[in-house]
């Protein structure tokens, strides 16, 4: 009984609160206060509804995108896999970082200006312009249009993972780019190195390493009145996942509270091969995120191929800018914080022979966008499908003469990239690495055209029919007229494609002999003469069911309703019950043969 007499008390209470819950201050219940709430629920339920909606679009399109970067892909892509583990930021700083670089260009020797792009004109840029300043590039200040750059990134503190010191600044305290750069507008971040998992977990499970690096950042941004720090850390594993996320919101929060207008950027991969990133962390603490677009052919590739491919169909890897882009608005990473770094260098490989991914001899090398222009002489030409040119030629060897391949981006193709940027609607992009260019004014005069004026152009690219003359040749004398030839071009080669792809009329042809035939057999099977000659004999039962089998997978696997894993199976379980019809009718075979 005192039970139930406690429970009523309960619920008298309950009742008591709701309604004093709706009463004024003077003690009378309003219907505003009631149709206000009415409506707040409403609104709440609508914007819920928004949001799960949102939620599952973005699950949808990050499941669509693993799909691309699934356990089969990476095991037929293997060597975009060991790709990743090729630090491309530390490999120029182990080579090009040394005075002993053999490939460096004397610019003076070929007569090439080292000049600022229209240093007499200021641009008006509508996106951001970031680029990473490597210290042995020197001078280069003097030779910088800063209209055209939003952000610089000073390249490198080197950290020590076992204190959190310097192991060197490369004179950040000492650098005249810092003044230049803020004379002019431009901000200057300085860029903190790390690469390589073992490093990257000595450091950051190491809080007393952390809490010292944060604290010389400080200082050496205070000293040099530097806009904030840029995080290069390449190679966290999954395991360092957490620490890697605390690391940097510690880090995001203790430089805001030193001066509120600090930034922290980092760079990410183009592949998140190790799904090392905790966005739901990171995106609150970091101001920018920088994709690192290339390196998606190099040192390891089978084949020779764009470094920075936009597309792959079914030639290249599947792993592009695109599906770069994409994972991470997928993960929810807004499209206002992902800044796309395109690569102003190339690679070249020796190769088996001349044609377009041709397999591989030997990795010859990056070379910067300088190099190729001045020391490669060849036809260039154009790959539409990963939009970047490339070319082929030959050298004069010891024993024998040898094909190379050479893939970077031009003036044309770096064109289409930031228009891609734009239909994205990024922050901007990025450049490694200034400097690479010195010498050309080509791509700076595409940054100023596309940039300074918000247009998306439609999605055309350049044509692969496209040939110019040779890489010795300046770009900088394209204008508009040569614009509209290629739109028309790729227009009408796009058309013609679609017409005479030989994918498509060889699929359509097999579809015609798949119909047909196989109305004609149906047909003839009302004929008992037919139906004996097919089927009277196992021999020839057996020889039609494999030819429709198999001419059934491949139409299958062409439309992609079956994958190549499917195809597997299917053709081990054959391949399986042939072998045990052998080897039954071999054993039935022993025992008829036995006394």
């Amino acid at each position: 009984m005192r039970c139930v007499y406690t429970m009523f008390l309960c619920f008298l209470l309950v009742i008591s609160n709701v309604i004093s819950a709706s009463v004024e201050p003077n003690g009378a219940p309003t219907n505003s206060s009631y149709q206000s709430s009415k409506k707040d629920k409403k609104k709440a339920s609508g914007d819920l509804k928004k949001a799960k909606g949102d939620v599952g679009k973005f699950k949808k399109d990050l499941k669509k995108i693993e799909k691309k970067l699934s356990f089969l892909n990476f095991f037929h892509h293997s060597d975009s896999a060991k790709l990743s583990r090729q630090y491309i930021h530390q490999h120029h700083q182990l080579t090009k970082g040394k005075k002993t670089y053999p490939y460096k260009v004397d610019h003076d020797k070929l007569g090439l200006k080292v000049e600022a792009f229209n240093d007499t004109t200021e641009f008006k840029l509508d996106y951001d312009v970031f680029g990473f300043y490597p210290y042995w590039e020197g001078d280069l200040h003097k030779s910088l249009n800063y209209s055209l750059l939003t952000t610089i990134a000073y390249f490198s503190y080197e950290v020590d993972v076992t204190t959190g010191n310097p192991k060197t600044t490369h004179d950040w305290e000492t650098t005249p780019v810092i003044d230049s750069a803020h004379a002019n507008g431009t901000k200057v971040l300085l860029t903190v190195t790390n690469f390589g998992q073992t490093n990257n977990k000595a450091f950051l499970t190491n809080n007393n390493a952390i809490n010292t690096l944060i604290t010389q950042l400080k200082s050496l941004l205070e000293k040099r009145n530097g806009n904030g720090v840029c995080l290069d850390f390449e190679g966290v594993a999954n395991a360092q996942k957490a620490d890697y996320a605390k690391f940097i919101t510690l880090l995001s929060q203790e430089l805001k509270k030193a001066n509120k207008e600090y930034l922290v950027y980092i760079t990410v991969p183009g592949v998140d091969w190790a799904k090392s990133m905790d966005f739901e962390t990171l995106i609150p603490a970091v101001d920018r995120f920088l994709i690192m677009g290339y390196g998606y052919y190099g040192s390891t590739s089978k084949v020779a191929g764009p470094v920075d491919l936009l597309n792959s169909g079914k030639i290249w890897e599947p792993y592009n800018l695109t599906t770069s882009v994409d994972y991470y608005l997928a993960n929810q990473v807004p499209s206002s914080k992902l800044t796309l770094v395109l690569p102003y260098y190339g690679s070249i490989w020796e190769t088996e022979t001349a044609n377009k991914g041709s397999k591989v001899a030997s990795f010859i090398g990056n070379r910067t966008y300088d190099y190729i222009k001045s020391k490669i002489v060849a036809p260039i030409q154009y790959d539409s499908l990963s939009q970047s040119a490339w070319c082929s030629y030959v050298v004069a060897g010891k024993g024998e003469n040898k094909f190379r391949q050479c893939w970077f981006d031009n003036d044309s193709t770096l064109g289409v990239k930031l228009n891609f940027i734009k239909e994205k609607k990024l922050a901007g992009m990025g450049i490694w690495a200034l400097g690479y260019d010195k010498g050309y004014t080509d791509l700076w005069q595409v940054i100023a055209t596309n940039f300074c004026n918000t247009t998306v152009l439609p999605e055309d690219g350049i044509s692969t029919s496209t040939t110019i003359d040779s890489l010795s040749v300046d770009s900088t004398k394209s204008n508009s007229s040569m614009v509209q030839f290629w739109d028309k071009l790729t227009n009408i080669e796009g058309l013609l494609r679609e017409v005479t792809n030989y994918k498509t009329v060889l699929l359509f042809t097999m579809s015609f002999i798949v119909l047909f035939g196989g109305t004609g057999f149906v047909i003839a099977m009302f004929q008992p003469n037919t139906r004996m000659f097919f089927f009277c004999n196992t021999a020839y039962t057996v020889y039609y069911s494999a030819f429709v089998l198999l001419f059934l997978l491949v139409i299958l696997r062409w439309v992609n309703v079956i994958n190549n894993l499917s195809i597997a199976l299917i053709l081990g379980f054959i391949t399986g019950g042939v072998a045990i019809y052998f080897i039954t009718k071999i054993v039935e075979q022993i025992n008829n043969n036995k006394p």
